[in-house]
């Protein structure tokens, strides 16, 4: 009876469906941090890609799992896009002063955007986890919560890139 459900999920049982479903992706999204606002707007996405592959749904053995990790991936690309690229740019005027020289301004200004290049090279895996711990101070449960990792592949994550930009600054030094 349930797999038979899904195979023939009409629109008028997505609708009876539709509302509980909602209350579940909201509350999913509001566990991982977004706002009241962004949380309605990922049930909506979600919603409609759902019925997009009402068709296919008999593919899943459940139907609240699937909304839920689609509504964390969801909430996933959301911080990436919107988060990551404003934020994780190092402000070059809060850098520098009023009293240094033009000359040493330049080269600053220069030195930082080769870091931010730099930090946009890493993996996305990476570029991410660096973004959540460094500018918005996420602890590593969060960040293992909200990209559906272990707790240490976060660390590991967050260390890699470190080393990386190391690796970087090292090899700009010495050329």
């Amino acid at each position: 009876m349930f797999l038979r459900l899904y195979c023939v999920m009409d629109e008028r049982e997505f609708e009876k469906r539709a509302a509980v479903l909602r209350e579940k992706i909201v509350a999913t999204c509001l566990s991982c941090g977004a706002d009241s606002m962004q949380a309605d707007d990922v049930a909506q996405d979600v919603l409609l890609r759902l019925w997009q592959m009402h068709d296919t749904l008999h593919r899943y053995r459940s139907l609240d799992g699937l909304v839920t990790v689609m509504a964390r991936h969801e909430m996933v690309n959301y911080y990436r896009l919107n988060h990551s690229v404003s934020i994780m740019k190092v402000d070059t005027e809060k850098l520098q002063s009023t009293f240094i020289a033009p000359d040493e301004s330049l080269v600053s200004s220069q030195e930082v955007a080769w870091l931010n290049k730099a930090i946009e090279k890493l993996p996305s895996t990476q570029y991410t986890v660096l973004h959540m711990r460094q500018v918005e101070g996420m602890s590593y449960d969060k960040i293992a919560s909200l990209l559906g990792i272990e707790s240490s592949t976060a660390r590991s994550l967050l260390s890699r890139a470190r080393i990386r930009l190391l690796e970087e600054i090292k090899k700009r030094n010495k050329g």
